[in-house]
């Protein structure tokens, strides 16, 4: 873990946009991803299917135009979105709301095995000094340290009261392009982004192209990144054996085979009911 200060060499520039400054701040993994165009991409830790669906596909998309994705590393939607850049290939930031120490030790199931796959191309980063633990105030500052990393800030899912939506106040408090996704009539998770929508705060984000054409990313292809067609299949909701073979037009022994080092790569999970889903 390295503490940098201020008037190091390194300090991500973007940060000097805030006051008052973090310094120092402590970084673990590789410094490169400062460097280059960055999207954050934050929402409700109650994401729904769609959500899931959304944060993801933006993720990889940044991931394959070689754009660095920025998030809280909370569960659902922040995760959805460190993944999806790991999974796709690319560099994520992980901001977190207490000392790196503390949440090393703390930090469970899937979002520890992501640890090690961020740190590799990318780096976990925390304002907040060993050994303070997490507190609303720290998620304040980290919420506005999320956004000044980013050339734009993308709000996927977020019920009134998110902590997502200080982020947006923030992004355009610091001149960050500001995009939401529309969601439901009457989802709840999706209240805050149609309301941001609505209000003309926010662009509207109908591809992942319309985040990358605003930063002047250039993308690798206009459709999706390249995924193994099994993923695919499971980007809408969890599937059964079956159901997969078909869709796939493969025999089910064939399907098992394919899960397998999926599985063991953490992007798959194993539902109580035998269906396949996809890792938040």
């Amino acid at each position: 873990m390295i503490e940098l200060r201020a008037d190091e060499p390194g300090y991500p520039e973007r940060l000097r946009a805030l006051t008052p400054l973090p310094d120092p701040i402590w970084t673990l993994g590789d410094d490169a991803a400062f460097r280059g165009p960055a999207v954050a991409i934050v929402g409700t830790r109650r994401l729904t299917g769609y959500g899931e669906r959304v944060g993801r596909e933006i993720a990889m998309a940044c991931a394959a135009a070689g754009v660095v994705v920025v998030s809280g590393f909370a569960q659902g939607i922040d995760t959805v979105a460190h993944r999806g850049a790991v999974d796709g290939g690319g560099r994520t930031i992980a901001v977190l709301g207490e000392a790196i120490p503390t949440f090393l030790k703390t930090v469970r199931t899937h979002r520890r095995a992501l640890v090690p796959r961020i740190r590799a191309t990318g780096l976990l980063l925390s304002q907040i000094r060993e050994p303070f633990g997490a507190r609303r105030f720290t998620y304040v500052e980290r919420n506005a340290t999320i956004a000044a990393l980013a050339d734009a800030v993308v709000i996927v899912e977020a019920p009134l009261g998110s902590g997502a939506l200080i982020t947006a106040q923030d992004a355009r408090q610091l001149g960050r392009i500001l995009f939401a996704v529309p969601g439901p009539l009457g989802s709840a998770t999706s209240v805050g982004t149609n309301t941001l929508i609505a209000t003309g705060l926010a662009r509207t984000v109908t591809s992942p192209n319309d985040v990358l054409d605003a930063i002047g990313a250039r993308t690798v292809s206009r459709s999706s990144p390249h995924l193994d067609p099994l993923v695919l299949a499971l980007r809408d909701g969890p599937l059964g054996l079956d159901e997969l073979a078909a869709q796939l037009r493969l025999a089910p022994s064939a399907i098992s085979a394919r899960l397998a080092p999926l599985l063991v790569r953490g992007m798959i999970r194993t539902l109580p009911d035998g269906r396949v889903a996809l890792m938040l």
